[in-house]
C-alpha cells in the first residue's frame, strides 16, 4: 500500500489468493511513481475472518471505506477473477470513484445453476477434508503451462493460497455463488475499459468468455496474454506491467 495523492491504483486480487498475487505490479507502479492499494478479502492474507457470511456488495463496501480512510478520491480498479465482481458492484453503486477499469480473467454473468452447485459441494467438501484438495486443484487449472515449468513461481502461488483461511474460502465461495448477473451493466460503463485475459485460460475464464465484456462495452481494449492462463499479472507480469502501465498513463496522463 502506497498512497501520495486522491488518486489510486486498486488492486483486486483472484480467489483464493491475495493481494500478494500483484507484487510485481506493486513494484513497477512505484517505479513510476503512481499510488495504489492491495486490499486482503476477509480471511485472505492479513486480513482477518469477517464474523459472517457476506456478500460481493458488502465486500465492496468494506473496501470503499477502507479506501475513504486513506483519502483516496479517484479509482482505478484492477480486478482479476473475483476482483472482477467486485468491480462490477464498485461500478454500479460508486462509479463516481471510477476513472478507469481493469478487467482480468473475469466474467459478466453470474453462476450457473451447476456451478452455484459445485461451489456449495466444494464447500461440504472443505467442510470435512480441509483445503488442501482445493489448492491442489485451482494450482493446476488456474496455470499455464509455462508457469507450471516455473517452479519457484508455483511454490509462491501455493504459499499465496496457504495464508487463505478455510473459514474465509468458505465465505468467499458462497459470495462467489450467490454474486448477481453483471450483464446488464455492460453498456453502462463509459469510462476508459482494458480488458485482458489469459491465452492458456481453458478451464476458468476463456479468452471468449472474457471477450464479452469488451465486446460489450463502448470503445473497451481487449488484449490476450501470452503464457498466463487465469493469472495474468502473476503469470507474466513484464507484459501485464507494459499494457497496465500504458493504460494508467492514457487515464491519467
Amino acid at each position: 500500500m502506497r498512497i501520495f495523492t486522491e488518486k489510486a491504483v486498486l488492486f483486486l486480487h483472484a480467489f483464493p489468493l491475495n493481494s500478494g498475487m500483484y507484487e510485481s505490479q506493486f513494484k513497477a507502479l512505484e517505479e513510476a511513481g503512481i499510488s495504489y492499494v492491495g486490499v486482503d478479502y476477509p480471511g485472505f492474507g492479513r486480513e482477518r475472518d469477517f464474523p459472517t457470511v457476506y456478500t460481493i456488495q458488502m465486500l465492496t463496501d468494506i473496501i470503499v471505506s477502507k479506501l475513504s480512510s486513506l483519502g483516496v478520491k479517484r479509482l482505478i480498479p484492477v480486478g482479476t477473477s473475483m476482483g472482477g465482481y467486485v468491480m462490477f458492484d464498485l461500478w454500479r453503486r460508486y462509479r463516481e470513484l471510477i476513472d478507469g477499469l481493469v478487467f482480468v480473467a473475469t466474467r459478466s454473468e453470474a453462476d450457473t445453476d451447476e456451478g452455484r452447485e459445485a461451489r456449495y459441494t466444494t464447500i461440504e467438501k472443505i467442510k470435512k477434508e480441509g483445503k488442501d484438495f482445493l489448492i491442489q486443484l485451482m494450482l493446476q487449472v488456474q496455470t499455464s503451462p509455462a508457469t507450471k515449468k516455473d517452479l519457484k513461481k508455483m511454490e509462491r502461488l501455493k504459499c499465496l493460497m496457504e495464508e487463505a483461511t478455510e473459514e474465509g474460502i468458505i465465505k468467499a465461495l458462497i459470495a462467489l455463488a450467490e454474486r448477481p448477473d453483471n450483464t446488464s451493466l455492460l453498456p453502462t460503463i463509459h469510462v476508459p475499459t482494458l480488458v485482458v485475459a489469459g491465452k492458456d485460460d481453458e478451464m476458468v475464464t476463456p479468452p471468449q468468455v472474457v471477450k464479452k465484456i469488451a465486446d460489450g462495452i463502448k470503445g473497451a481494449e481487449f488484449v490476450v496474454v501470452e503464457n498466463s492462463a487465469h493469472l495474468p499479472p502473476f503469470e507474466n507480469p513484464q507484459e501485464f506491467n507494459r499494457l497496465l502501465l500504458q493504460f494508467i498513463r492514457k487515464v491519467w496522463g
